[in-house]
């Protein structure tokens, strides 16, 4: 039977979209980020799809792929309504959750990383390159900031148009912090820290940076070093930007029933993921239309279970999850939940909801703040805006999983 299979566990939506996988049309986000700025960042829970929309900001954006825009956006909303940013960048695109393996110091397996990513990068559009930029001397050079220095003075030379592309631009600090503890984190992020220092090399090189993260906390951290970009994480425009809204869910579920594969009513399955995967609102101004989301990845596990055994799976949690959780619990310090921050805690799990004031951005040394700890629950999904009042909002446990997480976290701390 030929049908698209459910992309699970695929993060590239180039390869989704050739392997003929489904995919939910997210393009029409595409002039909105354009008129939005030039220096964006947006920060989601784990498990969201901001892999897949980067990677399709890669496809759609590459000089180098140009000619495949109509394979690769073949019936989406953006083949109709192309921008004039079409291909006209070449696109450097960092992954920093791979910047922390290796066998040196952190300084090193970060630099290792960023030298093969921009080695990669100058063989891939080397034919953009006159005799006027030595390839071979570029990739002799072993320091990922003499590359981008170097890439910079021939870009601007010749009015290169470069797009940076940064996903999980705080997974190598996260780690770092969790790991490591607050001190060296601190060392990579403020003064001379190596980490700083790369991200400063970033302003006035490139005509537009995308960078999507899970924690406001490296972004502030690196402030003073990276003070250009503009925040899109509580812009309604893109509060159904990641994730699945109902329509999207439903539209996939009669998909797969059309092709034979689900024999009971969308309404069924609906009404099966809601109290465990729905409730998601990340602006508190798109409560008035009450555009809730789905967790994408968690939908597209059921789905595919539903697909291949024909009922839900006994474990409404994807197993694959339980290594993001475990991470998370070191990153909000949970050995130093005690006093205000426990009783914030133990608020949220009785009554279900706190009243606070989100903040947008904060260092990684207030992150035992109590008055903070709503706000970096927030940020992990484990709540969710369910109402406002002035400048504060109603945060609540958005779903099933959540709740469970919430108690587990308090059990941990008791």
């Amino acid at each position: 039977m030929d049908y698209k299979r459910l992309p699970y566990g695929v993060a590239d939506y180039t390869w989704i979209k050739s392997q003929n996988r489904y995919c939910a049309d997210k393009t029409m986000f595409i002039p909105k980020m354009e008129e939005a700025g030039d220096f964006l960042y947006l920060i989601r829970p784990r498990r969201f799809g901001k892999s897949v929309f980067l990677t399709m900001l890669q496809a759609y954006y590459d000089i180098e792929k140009k000619d495949s825009f109509h394979t690769t956006f073949k019936d989406t909303w953006i083949e109709s309504h192309p921008t004039e940013g079409l291909g006209q960048y070449q696109v450097l695109y960092f992954d920093f959750s791979r910047a922390v393996a290796g066998q040196g110091s952190l300084e090193e397996n970060f630099n290792a990383y960023c030298c093969t990513i921009l080695d990669d990068f100058i063989q891939k559009y080397a034919t953009y390159y006159d005799e006027s930029f030595n390839i071979k001397e570029y990739l002799s050079f072993t320091s990922a900031s003499y590359k981008l220095n170097a890439l910079n003075t021939y870009s601007k030379r010749k009015g290169t148009q470069l797009y940076l592309i940064i996903d999980e631009y705080d997974n190598f600090t996260n780690n770092i912090l969790s790991e490591e503890g607050e001190a060296v984190y601190h060392s990579l992020t403020h003064a001379q820290g190596f980490y700083r220092d790369f991200f400063k090399l970033f302003k006035g090189m490139f005509q537009r940076i995308m960078m999507m993260g899970v924690s406001p906390v490296t972004v502030n951290d690196l402030n003073s070093g990276y003070n250009i970009g503009t925040n899109l994480s509580m812009d309604p425009m893109f509060n159904m930007m990641l994730g699945f809204s109902e329509n999207e869910v439903r539209e996939m579920i009669e998909y797969y029933r059309e092709v034979g594969l689900i024999k009971v009513p969308t309404d069924q399955l609906i009404t099966d993921m809601k109290p465990w995967y729905d409730n998601y609102c990340f602006a508190k101004d798109s409560l008035v239309t009450d555009n809730k989301m789905f967790n994408s990845d968690m939908v597209i596990y059921y789905l595919r279970h539903f697909i291949r055994f024909g009922k839900a799976p006994d474990e409404m949690v994807d197993p694959n999850t339980m290594t993001d959780y475990a991470k998370m619990k070191k990153i909000i310090f949970l050995d130093k939940l005690q006093g205000d921050r426990k009783s914030v805690l133990k608020e949220i799990i009785n009554q279900g909801y706190i009243w606070a004031e989100l903040r947008e951005s904060f260092p990684a040394e207030d992150l035992v703040d109590p008055d903070l700890f709503p706000s970096l629950l927030y940020y992990y999904g484990m709540l969710t805006i369910i109402g406002k009042r002035g400048r504060r909002v109603k945060l609540g446990i958005p779903n099933e999983i959540h709740r469970r997480g919430l108690s587990k976290l308090h059990k941990y701390s008791l």
